[in-house]
Order: structure tokens, then C-alpha cells, then sequence
């Protein structure tokens, strides 16, 4: 949890007028627009969480009691957002070490992009901690009260970005694997893709993948290789749904990107497992876990991990190979070591016998075009 003074202001006092209903009572999944965002701060560490009002603030009011959450009015929400900063700062000015600030329709944030953003500010002192993803800042920042009596005398003139500025050479930017920092709704096809992420938020984004593997900075030729597996295991995914199977198909192809995440490090399987899981991904990590040695039981249906299995024993580099071809040069190359060829021998079998059963379900033809696409 977040030390005490640290406070998260969500706006939501707004006409919605861009999307022509009002965001923060919209539904996602199994909530509303607004709750998502408190949750998102909460699950982060924030405790004390404080929503601004204005615009049909009477609707919100019931929704906000069950959140348990602080409300904060602005009467004057209808002179724009800077107003409604304006009134957040000056309610928690005093009392804050430092808040963050969350527009109430950029509700999906990752715990974990919260809880390193306060680590960074923790270590640093920064006067903003700016979130990133691929190189574009988004939302929340973390801003300390250095920075409170600034926005407070503001015209607003250039809104708040305009004010941080002034910050900006005492500030930090933290690159995050979070795309919804930048998942705002101003149309209904911002919304449509907003759900759609709620939906499959606990599965890592392509550019998500991208960014982990940048921020761990996995090599050229490991990342080739694990885009390399995610083409091959969505191509065989596609393939088993379309003789009956229900594989997720992101997931496949989240796993095959990371599952050489920690190629570098002893164990490097249970590492990566414990890189994503520690980021919400629990069921990539699964993935991870088992991409060097699955345990098959006879009567086993092939699900994610053994796409990801097969894929990564049909590459070799980046390269297309077959099963005979893969194992060959393994074998070739641990031939003096007893040990390592019984391991590479059990490999083989497993990836065999995943070949064999995909082959019952889509033709052996089918899975041969897949080795010269």
C-alpha cells in the first residue's frame, strides 16, 4: 500500500459532450466506467481516493457511496477540466505529499504501473513522475506538492501541461508495458476498444509484449526468435479452432512473444514466469513455465501451452524447421553431454506427440502447408 499523503484525484465532472452520453456511468464488463478507474488506483496501493464532481454529480453520488471514496464538488465544472484540477489541488493542498491524476474516462490503469510509478517517486523525489508507453506519455502522473501552488495560481492558459512544464527539469518519465495509460474515451469507437482491452486485460497487448521486452532488454536475436514462435503458434492456434478447438488466440500469441523473456538468466523459464506474473499475467506465465518441459497426460487436450510448446521446437533462430531438423542440432550439439540429451530426447517426444495429436484434428496435410507458409 501507498504511504499516507499520497492521494489519487479522479475527474469526473465533465459534459461527456465529445461522446455525447455520460462517460462515467458507462458500462465495462461487469462495472462502470468510474468504478474501473477507482479500482485501478486502489489494486495500485492508493488508499485514500477522492473523485471530482459537477455535471449530473446527483447521478454519481449513489455510485461514489459504494466505492467508498471521497467526493469532492466542483461548481464550477462547466470553465473545463483545469477547473476541476484546480479544485482537486485545492481540496488536498496541505494535507498531500503528492496526488495522482486520473481523468476519470482513462479508467484502465495496471497495478503494477501505479505501484512502480510511486516506487520511482519514492527514489527520486521527482517533482512529476510521468507514465510512458512506447515513447507517448499518458495517464496518470504522480505530482508532488512542489507543484501545488503553481496549478493553483494558474489561468489555465495552456491547461495543466502547460503549468508542469515549468517542472519538467525535475521530472521523470517511466516507461511503462501499460497501453491503457493512453485508453481515454472521447468517441464510441475509443469505448469499443476500451472494452475490448477490459476484456482481455489480463493478457499482455503485441505492443505490450514489445515494451516487457524492452524494458528487460531481451536481446535482437531473442526477440526475433519470440515473434518468430507467436507467428507459427498463432498460425497452428488458427488452425486446431478451426477443427473445434476454443484456444485463446491472444494468449498464444503473448506467450510465444515472452517465453524466452529471461533467455539470459539461470532457469530462465520460472524467471520469466515470475516477471509476468508479478505484472497480472498469471496465465503467460504458465505458459512461460512449461514452454521448456510439459508434463502430457494421456488423455490431454491441447491448449495454449502446447501450441506455445510445439511453435517454439518448430523455430530455430527465426527460422521455419521441421521437429527432425530442430532436434538434430540440439542433439548434435549436446552429443557429450549424457544429461542434456536425455532432456533434449523428452522435448522431442512431448513436441511429437502434440504434433501427432494436432495432426489427428486438422489432416497431417494441413500441418504440413503450415511448415512451408
Amino acid at each position: 500500500m501507498c504511504r499516507p499523503g499520497l492521494v489519487g484525484l479522479i475527474v469526473a465532472a465533465g459534459y461527456s459532450s465529445r461522446m455525447g452520453t455520460f462517460k462515467p456511468l458507462l458500462p465495462l464488463g461487469d462495472k462502470t466506467v468510474i468504478a474501473a478507474a477507482v479500482d485501478s488506483l486502489r489494486q495500485g496501493g492508493v488508499a485514500d481516493i477522492r473523485v471530482i464532481v459537477g455535471h449530473r454529480a446527483e447521478e454519481l453520488y449513489p455510485v461514489l457511496a459504494g466505492l467508498q471514496v471521497g467526493i469532492i464538488e466542483n461548481s464550477r465544472y462547466a470553465e473545463g477540466m483545469f477547473s476541476s484540477v484546480v479544485t482537486g489541488i485545492g481540496a488536498i493542498a496541505g494535507e498531500a505529499e503528492a496526488c495522482f491524476l486520473l481523468p476519470g474516462d482513462t479508467p484502465l490503469i495496471r497495478r503494477r504501473s501505479i505501484k512502480d510509478m510511486v516506487r520511482l517517486y519514492h527514489k527520486t523525489g521527482a517533482a512529476v513522475v510521468y507514465p510512458v508507453f512506447n515513447g507517448e506519455r499518458g495517464h496518470p502522473p504522480l505530482i508532488s506538492s512542489r507543484c501545488f501552488a503553481s496549478i493553483l495560481s494558474g489561468e489555465g492558459t495552456g491547461g495543466l501541461r502547460h503549468i508542469l512544464a515549468q517542472f519538467d527539469a525535475d521530472s521523470v518519465e517511466v516507461e511503462l508495458a501499460d497501453q491503457g495509460i493512453l485508453l481515454d474515451i472521447d468517441t464510441l469507437e475509443d469505448y469499443k476498444e476500451l472494452t475490448r482491452f477490459y476484456v482481455r486485460r489480463h493478457i499482455p497487448t503485441y505492443s505490450e509484449c514489445l515494451s516487457i521486452l524492452y524494458k528487460y532488454q531481451v536481446s535482437d536475436k531473442v526477440a526475433c526468435h519470440g515473434r518468430a514462435v507467436a507467428a507459427v503458434a498463432r498460425r497452428l492456434a488458427e488452425l486446431l479452432n478451426g477443427a473445434g478447438l476454443n484456444l485463446n488466440i491472444e494468449l498464444v500469441v503473448a506467450g510465444g512473444l515472452l517465453h524466452d523473456l529471461a533467455k539470459s538468466k539461470p532457469n530462465h523459464s520460472k524467471r520469466g514466469e515470475r516477471v509476468v506474473r508479478s505484472m497480472g499475467f498469471s496465465r503467460v506465465g504458465g505458459i512461460i513455465a512449461s514452454h521448456m518441459d510439459l508434463e502430457l497426460a494421456a488423455d490431454y487436450v491441447i491448449d495454449e501451452a502446447a501450441v506455445v510448446f510445439l511453435a517454439d521446437k518448430l523455430v530455430q533462430g527465426d527460422k521455419l524447421v521441421s521437429l527432425t531438423e530442430r532436434f538434430r542440432l540440439a542433439l548434435d550439439k549436446f552429443a557429450a553431454s549424457p544429461e542434456i540429451v536425455d532432456s533434449v530426447l523428452r522435448r522431442r517426444r512431448t513436441a511429437e506427440a502434440i504434433w501427432d495429436r494436432a495432426a489427428s484434428l486438422v489432416g497431417t496435410g494441413s500441418l504440413e502447408e503450415l511448415m512451408v507458409l
